[in-house]
């Protein structure tokens, strides 16, 4: 079930949020909880209603295993091997779903074997709370999780509005909300805050992220030989396409989780507003980033065992996190380039320590850090490696600099620019001129997304700075205006992850 889907937003969640209020005026204190556990079961069995069974199971499996971890927390050796089997139950559990056939395929390459592909159906959101449940058993082991019902465990993981793209909530940020009378008040502000928000991130959706599309599906699945400014715009689309998206979707599940009083952490702050590669991660999945660093990157050793561990961890962390997206090389390599980046960031930072904060660093540490993602976005985008090839190549102007026709702000330059080495090509069938016929409408919705992405506060930020009325109204007009353009809805990009 999709968040900018009628289904949804017209009868699953007012249908949902009026039984909770209901269940909220009860006797019965776990009453509420029920039906927010009976609601997610719904909306995630929508999808396919096989896999409910996959996702109670785990669930099952790894509150008894935590369970075990807590009741023997002070016979270590008991506990660390419970520990390890969950673990490696949830790891066998995602890599079966998502990584056989990959594992599988480069075997059979390397070694000259013969294998067929199996039909392996991806359950929606396993990467979501399969690490999600790992992390709740390295905390019960560390002794930072408390004994709480199955209900409340069950809700913290299948919790709909972060149940398929996240954020990856951690036991202390949610479990605690569930037992709380503060929670089932009530809350006229988290009511209307959470609209705000809500209807916010599904404009984001609809009409920033989905115009987008069309251009990105143009230039990275079907246009050959492209042009340098083809590319570059196919590039930037996907950039800000997946900005919007990803943003839209966490603004949605903050402000789903507001309706019904729960407060689940910020997940995107602003990240191409970063000066650093480094910044980007603190901004960019921050709970995925913060998974990864406290689970993966800090036990293998962080930084403490000297600048070589610290590099090479570094580097395992981004080539995992890079995998954790998708069963494909490409996404290695991008989380393997992400890894060369902090490196020459930290490296830069070693060496230029005292003029990292000059304004002159930052403009210069802004563009650098952009012109790296833009890059790295190529490679998470493209179908295929050779793909990513032909578009970096175009980007790097191998194909020429070909223009759409009558483009006259270029036009009225061609001389000049002819003078210069550079020969411009005006061709009628160019790129971007199928989706929308207007070439100068790409740049005007491009120029829109920087200036929304880099000189505003983010959408989180205005909600909660700006409790005028005014503002809310206009949310308002926004939600409504954006029902009534509702046709297609199409899923989250992070929903294949």
């Amino acid at each position: 079930m999709l968040f900018n889907s009628y289904v949804f937003l017209l009868l699953f969640l007012p249908t949902t949020w009026i039984l909770y209020r209901m269940a909220c005026n009860t006797r019965y204190a776990n009453f509420p909880v029920i039906i927010l556990v009976a609601a997610s079961v719904i909306f995630y069995s929508y999808w396919n209603p096989k896999f409910s069974s996959l996702i109670g199971l785990s669930i099952a499996i790894n509150f008894c295993l935590g369970r075990v971890i807590m009741y023997n927390f002070k016979n270590n050796h008991v506990a660390r091997y419970s520990m390890y089997f969950g673990v490696s139950l949830n790891l066998f559990l995602i890599g079966y779903f998502k990584y056989a056939n990959f594992f599988m395929y480069n075997l059979t390459t390397v070694f000259g074997w013969s294998w067929t592909a199996r039909d392996i159906f991806l359950p929606l959101g396993i990467s979501f709370f399969t690490f999600q449940q790992i992390a709740y058993l390295v905390d019960c082991y560390k002794g930072l999780a408390g004994q709480y019902k199955l209900i409340h465990y069950a809700l913290f993981v299948i919790f709909f509005p972060q149940l398929i793209a996240g954020p990856i909530v951690r036991y202390d940020q949610i479990m605690p909300q569930f037992t709380k009378t503060k929670t089932f008040e009530l809350s006229y502000k988290h009511l209307v805050l959470g609209l705000s928000l809500f209807s916010l991130g599904l404009v984001k959706k609809l009409f920033i992220a989905d115009t987008f599309a069309l251009w990105v599906t143009a230039v990275f699945d079907i246009a050959s030989s492209l042009s340098f400014f083809e590319a570059w715009g196919g590039a930037l689309c996907y950039t800000f396409q997946i900005y919007f998206d990803f943003s839209g979707y966490s603004d949605m599940a903050i402000g789903l989780g507001w309706l019904f009083n729960i407060d689940l952490p910020i997940n995107f702050d602003s990240p191409y507003k970063s000066t650093s590669i480094s910044e980007f991660w603190r901004r960019w999945h921050i709970s995925l980033s913060t998974f990864l660093r406290d689970y993966l990157y800090i036990p293998l050793g962080g930084n403490r065992k000297g600048g070589i561990r610290r590099y090479s961890n570094l580097m395992v962390t981004m080539l995992l996190g890079g995998l954790w997206h998708g069963a494909s090389w490409n996404f290695v390599l991008w989380g393997g380039l992400h890894g060369l980046y902090l490196w020459v960031n930290h490296g830069f930072r070693r060496v230029f320590q005292s003029d990292v904060h000059s304004p002159l660093s930052k403009i210069l540490g802004w563009g650098s850090t952009f012109f790296a993602v833009v890059i790295a976005w190529v490679l998470f985008r493209a179908p295929s490696l050779s793909r990513a090839t032909e578009i970096l190549w175009g980007m790097m102007g191998k194909n020429g600099f070909v223009l759409p026709p009558h483009w006259v702000p270029f036009a009225a330059l061609q001389e000049r620019l002819e003078d210069m080495g550079i020969k411009l090509i005006f061709k009628q069938d160019w790129t971007f001129s199928g989706p929308r016929k207007d070439h100068l409408f790409v740049l005007l919705v491009l120029a829109m997304s920087i200036v929304i992405s880099l000189c505003f506060k983010n959408s989180y930020q205005y909600v909660v700075s700006n409790s005028r009325s005014f503002n809310y109204i206009v949310c308002a007009i926004l939600l409504v205006v954006s029902l009534l353009f509702i046709n297609k809805p199409s899923e989250f990009l992070y929903f294949q992850f």
